[in-house]
């Protein structure tokens, strides 16, 4: 909640011509709609996506360079009229055109095993894509439920301020007749004047926080949105969503997936750097047509050479040795994630049942406070307590509100990191 109240905070530092924008029809969104929103038009996703492109690119290259090479050439050669001895006889060098035509191949065991490294990079690019909109996703999801608490703060904090200025209306009344004192005037004004400035403040940070969401959605940010669900259906549905005792799945968290796919690259680099004790074959033929001149020159030419490396110091062993110790690291690394993922999984699913309780017990006690505050009203309006002790009621009151907004954020945010982990988030 902090940090969306922070990123908020900053959305209200955007230029301020952009209120002189002319204001857009609103638009009404649902949380499934909002995800949707985000998936589509999220700047930083298409930025990502765009990586995923490059890499598809960086394949076909490495693929390439197991491909055939064929190359032509177009020459002219002049030896500015001079001529040969050959024998105590002049022979005069004529010029010479000529076309040429080279068709190569290499064999090479460690370009195979580098276009099966490409591929697996690309792949860990896609899981990257996929990390990156889930994070997105589970971004705006957030921020939506932020919105939706607001909204029932303001509205609450109106509606309060509506009685409290109606019992101040009774209270001057009662005073104009004699039947108060001033301090209760003064009492009931002060008080009223806290609400407004508590309205003031949360319709500030819900306006920032719709812009906030408007930004994660990649739309623009004259855009006016209002969300569409309802707080209570969604709390009911996350807590019956976290009775389910369903095992956790490690293979399908994105961060196993990804770490699970370094190591494979690990292991072919491994491979690919053995490979280089291995031979190279090339092959290469070359098509030789001179149109005029030409001395000593073959029309067809075809050569076939096996490179074996021998010596190249320590190099290669000294490569071969760090990727083997990569290869020991990252089956380190796997087992450390799957016991963080582990503990991650109970600790997220503690925090959630917990958040559940507290906003559980949340609720009663607001409830009671509602029931306390509404005999207060009446016990006031008949003269047989103070205004001080209604403020006081009325200050409880608003704490129970705000702390059942609290417990609710807290328990669908525990929802969303809980279902971020199981790559299974509900909206």
């Amino acid at each position: 909640m902090k940090k969306i109240v922070l990123m908020a905070a900053a959305v209200l530092a955007l230029p301020m011509m952009m209120k002189a924008q002319a204001p857009a029809d609103t638009l009404r969104l649902t949380l499934k709609e909002a995800v949707d929103n985000t998936v589509q038009h999220s700047k930083q996703l298409r930025a990502s996506k765009m990586d995923l492109e490059l890499y598809r690119h960086k394949v076909t290259e490495a693929l390439s360079g197991n491909l055939p090479q064929v190359s032509a050439e177009l020459g002219y050669t002049t030896y500015f009229g001079k001529s040969l001895d050959m024998m105590g006889q002049q022979m005069a060098m004529e010029d010479q055109i000529g076309f040429s035509g080279t068709a190569a191949w290499a064999l090479n065991m460690q370009q195979i095993l580098g276009v099966k490294l490409s591929k697996v990079a690309r792949e860990i690019t896609e899981l990257r894509v996929q990390s990156d909109e889930l994070s997105a996703k589970a971004n705006v999801i957030d921020t939506y439920y932020a919105v939706l608490i607001y909204k029932r703060n303001v509205k609450i904090i109106e509606q309060n301020l509506a009685h409290m200025e109606e019992m101040q209306r009774h209270t001057e009344n009662m005073f104009a007749a004699g039947a108060v004192e001033q301090t209760d005037v003064d009492q009931i004004r002060v008080n009223v004047a806290s609400l407004k400035n508590t309205l003031l403040s949360t319709n500030r940070s819900l306006d920032a926080t719709k812009r906030l969401l408007v930004l994660q959605m990649g739309l623009p940010i004259s855009t006016n949105i209002e969300p569409s669900n309802d707080l209570e259906d969604l709390i009911v549905d996350r807590t019956v969503a976290a009775l389910d005792s369903s095992q956790f799945d490690m293979r399908q968290n994105l961060d196993y997936k990804t770490l699970e796919l370094n190591q494979e690259v690990n292991e072919r680099t491994l491979k690919m750097q053995k490979m280089s004790y291995a031979p190279t074959l090339q092959v290469a033929y070359v098509y030789t047509n001179n149109f005029k001149g030409g001395f000593l020159s073959f029309d067809h030419v075809g050569t076939a050479t096996l490179q074996i490396p021998i010596f190249q110091g320590m190099k290669r062993n000294a490569t071969v040795k760090q990727a083997k110790i990569e290869v020991e690291r990252g089956e380190v690394n796997l087992a450390l994630l799957q016991d963080n993922l582990t503990q991650n999984e109970e600790q997220y699913r503690f925090e959630l049942n917990s958040a559940i309780e507290a906003y559980l017990l949340q609720k009663e006690s607001l409830d009671v406070a509602k029931r306390v505050l509404e005999n207060y009203r009446h016990k006031y309006n008949e003269g047989i307590i103070s205004s001080l002790e209604l403020t006081q009621a009325n200050t409880n009151y608003l704490q129970s509100e705000m702390s059942y907004a609290s417990a609710a954020i807290e328990l669908l945010t525990a929802h969303t990191k809980l279902g971020k982990l199981y790559n299974q988030l509900q909206y």
